[in-house]
C-alpha cells in the first residue's frame, strides 16, 4: 500500500499572544515558522507582524515571512492561513478557550479528560490517581474525585452530565457524582491496566478495554461484568463505540441498548477490529504493518481509521479488509489519538489526528464511486509544542457561524484547549 506523505508547516504554539500584543501596543512582533516534509530539507524562518490602520480607522494586521517558500495570510486574531510553495493554503486556528487544570500537577499532565455536552463541566485526571471536575465557564475547580491508586487513563461523562466514569492503571473503573464526589459503584475484573472506556446508551451498561487484551461489558447497577471479549494476546490501546441500527430484539437481564452497537478496537498486535457488541463476535479484522494506537469508525460511510505507532493513518473500507483504501502520514511520530468531527454540511466527517510530537490537525476525505480518492489537511489546531496529544473530544459548538463541532484536546501542559 502506498502511503501518502503530507508536508506540513509548524508555527510557534503561542502565536496568538504575539498577534494580540501587536494589536494592543502597535509595536511590531514576530513568531517562528518551520516547514517539513519527509525526504526534503526543512525550512526555518519567522513571520513578522505589524499593525496598520485603514482609512476608516479599522485595525489591520500585516504578515510577512522571511522565507519566500512560505506565505502567510492574516484572518483574525485567532486564525491565519499558511502555505508552502506548490501546496494549498491551510487554516491555522488558536484555542477559543482554555481550561487550566490546576489540580493536575504531576508528570504527564492531563492524561485523560471529558467535557459534559450541556453542563459546562470538564473532568480531567493525571498520574496521581485523582480526577478533578472544573466549571468551564467560570474556570473554577469544583470537586476532586479521590479513590484510584493509579494513573487515570480514561474518563467520560454519562449523558446526564452529572455523573462520571473513570478508569485507571489500578485495574478499576469507578462511577462518580460530579456534584459531591461520591463513588457509589466500583467495577473490578481486569487483570492489567485499563486503557479506554465507553458508555452504552444512557449508561446502564459501560465498556472497558485493557492491557490484558480484553473488552468487557459491565452492568453498573449490579457492579458485574456481563461479558468478556478475549480479543488479543497484547494490549488493547483504544476503542470507539458507534451506534448502528437497533434491532428491537429482547436483551438478556441487565443488558440495555447493546443491539446495533459496534465497537472499533485498536490492538497492539497491529490489528484493528470491529466487534458486534450484542452479537458477541468480531465482525472483521484489519491487519496493519505496525501496532494500532487509536481508532475512529465512520459507520455510515463504511470507513475505519486506524492510527499506527509508525505515524501512519490507515483508512479501511469495512467491506474490503485485504488492504487499506488509503494511507497517509506526516512523519514517524506515533499517532496518539483520533476523533471524528462532524461538519454542519452533509458528507464525510473530518478526522482529527493527534500525535506524540504535539501535532493536532483536521483531515478532509473525499469519496467517489464508493472509494476514497483523496485526503488533505484542512485545519491545524495550534497550542501544543512537542508534547504528546493525550486526548481529543468533539462536542457541539456554540461559536457563531461554526462549520464543525468544537474540538477539545489535552497534553502535558496541564491545560485543556477548545478549538
Amino acid at each position: 500500500m502506498v502511503v501518502n506523505v503530507f508536508g506540513y508547516i509548524s508555527i510557534q504554539p503561542d502565536w496568538t499572544v504575539d498577534v494580540s500584543t501587536v494589536l494592543e501596543s502597535g509595536a511590531p512582533g514576530k513568531f517562528w515558522v518551520s516547514a517539513y516534509k519527509l525526504g526534503e530539507a526543512s525550512i526555518h524562518g519567522s513571520i513578522q507582524v505589524a499593525k496598520t490602520v485603514s482609512a476608516d480607522g479599522t485595525a489591520l494586521v500585516d504578515l510577512s515571512v522571511d522565507d519566500a517558500a512560505i506565505t502567510a495570510e492574516y484572518v483574525s486574531p485567532r486564525q491565519l492561513r499558511l502555505s508552502r510553495s506548490g501546496a494549498s493554503p491551510v487554516l491555522y486556528t488558536g484555542p477559543r478557550s482554555t481550561v487550566v487544570c490546576s489540580q493536575v500537577v504531576r508528570g504527564t499532565g492531563v492524561r485523560s479528560f471529558d467535557v459534559s455536552l450541556y453542563g459546562g463541566l470538564l473532568a480531567a485526571g493525571g498520574d496521581d490517581g485523582v480526577l478533578d471536575v472544573y466549571d468551564t465557564q467560570k474556570g473554577q475547580h469544583r470537586v476532586s474525585l479521590e479513590g484510584h491508586i493509579g494513573d487515570i487513563t480514561s474518563c467520560l461523562f454519562f449523558p446526564s452530565g452529572q455523573v462520571v466514569l473513570s478508569a485507571a492503571t489500578d485495574l478499576r473503573l469507578r462511577v462518580w457524582s460530579a456534584s459531591d464526589g461520591t463513588n457509589p459503584v466500583t467495577l473490578v475484573g481486569h487483570t492489567a491496566a485499563i486503557t479506554d472506556t465507553a458508555i452504552v446508551g444512557q449508561g446502564k451498561n459501560v465498556l472497558s478495554a485493557g492491557k490484558d487484551g480484553t473488552l468487557r461489558l459491565w452492568h453498573c447497577g449490579s457492579a458485574s461484568v456481563l461479558y468478556t471479549f478475549d480479543l488479543s494476546k497484547k494490549p488493547i490501546n483504544a476503542i470507539d463505540l458507534v451506534a448502528g441500527t437497533e434491532s428491537g430484539e429482547e436483551l438478556p437481564e441487565n443488558e440495555f441498548e447493546t443491539a446495533g452497537k459496534i465497537v472499533a478496537v485498536a490492538c497492539e498486535d497491529s490489528r484493528a477490529l470491529l466487534v458486534d457488541l450484542r452479537g458477541r463476535e468480531t465482525i472483521v479484522a484489519f491487519t496493519s504493518d505496525a501496532p494500532v494506537r487509536a481508532v475512529a469508525y465512520a459507520l455510515a460511510h463504511g470507513l475505519l481509521f486506524a492510527g499506527r505507532a509508525d505515524g501512519v493513518v490507515d483508512v479501511w473500507m469495512t467491506d474490503a479488509p485485504a488492504a487499506p483504501a488509503y494511507a497517509f502520514k506526516r512523519n514517524n511520530s506515533p499517532i496518539s489519538a483520533l476523533r471524528l468531527v462532524q461538519r454542519t454540511e452533509a458528507g464525510l466527517p473530518l478526522l482529527c489526528v493527534g500525535t506524540e510530537d504535539g501535532q493536532l490537525y483536521l483531515v478532509a476525505l473525499e469519496m467517489a464511486g464508493g472509494k476514497v480518492t483523496t485526503a488533505e489537511v484542512v485545519e491545524e489546531l495550534v497550542a501544543f509544542d512537542v508534547d504528546p496529544i493525550t486526548q481529543i473530544r468533539a462536542a457541539p459548538s456554540t461559536a457563531s457561524g461554526a462549520t464543525r463541532q468544537s474540538v477539545w484536546a489535552s497534553g502535558r501542559t496541564g491545560k485543556v484547549y477548545q478549538f
